[in-house]
């Protein structure tokens, strides 16, 4: 997105505030990726990786875990910039500027076993980032995409509510004659963010170019909140996010977003949104800013094999 890859951009503090993704998670994916390909390339499954969109690069950094090499590759100089200022000595890990639909020329032909795509395959143009997916992957190579979409206040319908209007919903549609924009829906990039909302549902895997598809959504809602939150993953999916929180936590959240950045750009001389969102809490919820909350994240994840 345009926000991130601008110079001045927090990239610190864009990784300080996001929330992470579990072990599990990655447990399954390597289970996935295990389980492809044919024997006699056994031991080439764990070459090379390249994780789009990097952007401060942990999950570029947990591959190595796995892998013998990886690239990590982001649209924005800044968050490159942030991973080469703490890559220190790791030299079999690399990171540049480049796309999702045209990988960098290091990155050759039927050369990488494992592309991953953390929080960003939302924004690409889908069927040229499959397509050179697909031209870089090794026959039987894996292609691994997932996100969360939004925190849900457990217990709390009346902070999801507002939490939409701050989030999707356009002021405007409430006051016309309104003076300026109070919500930062608009303010999001499209079709991205509808995107996002939609967990990536109306996007396939095309057929003619990957095999052996798992598409897994949790969706809070519908398959509600586990008993025991250290056992959410167990329950529910691998990709299970809960945090507890605070609203000094929110706070620094809400700023890290995309949109707060370009609202604040044109309004900001007004008042900051995301306090404003913040009081808007405290005053409708009786929320203090260490007021404790659980919060859990709708995600999706998708697995594919090259064919």
């Amino acid at each position: 997105m345009a926000t991130y890859s601008e110079n001045n951009f927090n990239t610190q503090h864009y990784d300080d505030s996001r929330p992470n993704y579990p072990q599990s998670f990655y447990n399954e994916l390597i289970k996935y990726h295990e389980s492809g390909g044919s024997e006699d390339t056994k031991d080439a499954k764990f070459e090379r990786a390249i994780d789009v969109g990097c952007g401060s690069g942990f999950v570029s950094y947990k591959l190595l875990e796995s892998f013998k090499s990886v690239y990590g590759i982001d649209p924005s100089s800044a968050m490159i910039q942030q991973c080469n200022d703490k890559r220190g000595n790791h030299s079999n890990i690399t990171f540049e500027i480049g796309y999702a639909e045209n990988y960098p020329s290091i990155i050759k032909e039927n050369s990488i076993d494992l592309i991953t795509g953390a929080e960003c395959c939302h924004w690409v143009d889908h069927p040229k980032f499959f397509k050179e997916s697909a031209r870089v992957l090794k026959q039987g190579g894996t292609l691994a995409y997932w996100f969360y979409k939004d925190p849900v206040f457990i217990g709390y319908p009346r902070a999801n509510e507002i939490y939409v209007n701050y989030t999707y919903n356009s002021s405007f549609d409430l006051n016309p004659k309104d003076e300026f924009e109070r919500y930062m829906g608009p303010y999001y990039q499209q079709p991205g963010h509808d995107f996002l909302r939609t967990l990536l549902k109306e996007i396939e895997v095309p057929q003619e170019l990957f095999y052996d598809v798992i598409r897994n959504e949790y969706i809070s809602e519908r398959d509600g909140a586990p008993s025991d939150y250290s056992q959410g993953a167990v329950e529910k999916t691998p990709l299970f996010i809960h945090k507890r929180i605070t609203l000094k936590w929110f706070l620094n959240y809400v700023k890290s977003w995309s949109a707060y950045h370009s609202w604040m750009k044109d309004h900001g001389h007004k008042y900051n949104i995301a306090e404003r969102f913040v009081d808007e809490l405290k005053s409708e919820l009786g929320w203090t800013d260490d007021t404790v909350l659980d919060v859990v994240w709708d995600t999706v994840y998708t697995f594919a094999r090259k064919k």
